[in-house]
């Protein structure tokens, strides 16, 4: 198995150093796993999003991804069995374009996920800020909030600037049950068109299981969605824990690769954002 979506403690809502998950993946037998620490550029969102470094707090826009990718290189070094590599979440903010591309030019990343955490600032993703969503965006409906996400995903995949698009249907999770059935219905309409789009750039997508994880019967994105994303023309499936801490690395994962199996699909693997065989 590869795990390409890991947390370690960079990011401010996991646990777990960079070794720690090496450890832990020798452990459960992974051939590749692939740290994916959150990258948050937002300026509007400074308040709520950090780094941290040694259990410090750090500023998104700071020097933090030169420690970063030296624990990981030390990793490298200390786990030759297993193949580690370094990958950044990026969170996706139109118009914020030419800060990502910049940041992610500065290092040597071997892959990049693009999510969609927020709608125009406001996280969608996080049950610590439901109540902010309830306030600012549910009064627009369900049609809008749906529209507004593939915007997003359309931007973000047009963007060039990701390997992979990270749990597509993650509105599984908050905002659909928040909206209810003008959500899915505009979702539903818009899915189709989406996926073509995010073919024709190139762009590939993620295989989630986090969902799995937390007792859905489906991961992010659902296979209904990733049969028609592979007959839309979509060519790349990463597979991805989105493991916060090292006990939950690899979680969901064998269904993930079963899906995928039925499907005719190999789980894609990434070097210098270059996608090898």
């Amino acid at each position: 198995m590869i795990d390409y979506h890991v947390h370690p403690d960079f990011s401010q809502d996991a646990t777990g150093s960079i070794r720690d998950f090496c450890a832990r993946a020798s452990e459960v037998g992974l051939e590749e796993i692939c740290f994916t620490t959150h990258y948050e550029p937002d300026p509007e969102r400074a308040q709520y999003e950090c780094v941290y470094v040694a259990g410090s707090r750090r500023a998104v826009d700071s020097d933090w991804a030169e420690v970063y990718l030296a624990q990981i290189e030390s990793c490298r070094r200390e786990f030759p069995r297993l193949t580690v590599l370094a990958g950044v979440e990026a969170g996706y903010e139109p118009g914020l374009d030419g800060m990502i591309g910049d940041f992610l030019g500065k290092y040597a990343f071997d892959f990049v996920l693009g999510a969609v955490h927020c709608l125009d600032h406001v996280a969608i993703t996080s049950g610590q800020e439901l109540e902010r969503y309830k306030a600012e965006y549910l009064p627009h409906g369900g049609e809008h909030a749906a529209t507004r996400y593939f915007q997003y995903v359309r931007s973000a995949a047009g963007s060039g600037l990701f390997d992979c698009l990270a749990h597509l249907d993650v509105y599984r999770k908050y905002i659909q049950p928040l909206h209810g059935q003008s959500f899915r219905t505009t979702a539903e309409s818009l899915l189709e068109p989406t996926l073509e789009f995010i073919a024709r750039s190139r762009t590939g997508l993620e295989v989630n299981s986090s969902a799995l994880r937390r007792g859905a019967d489906q991961p992010y994105p659902a296979e209904a969605i990733l049969r028609s994303a592979r007959d839309a023309g979509v060519c790349s499936f990463t597979t991805g824990s989105d493991a916060h801490r090292p006990d939950d690395l690899a979680g969901g994962l064998g269904e993930v690769e079963c899906i995928l199996s039925r499907l005719g699909v190999e789980p894609a693997r990434f070097r210098n954002r270059e996608r090898v065989s």
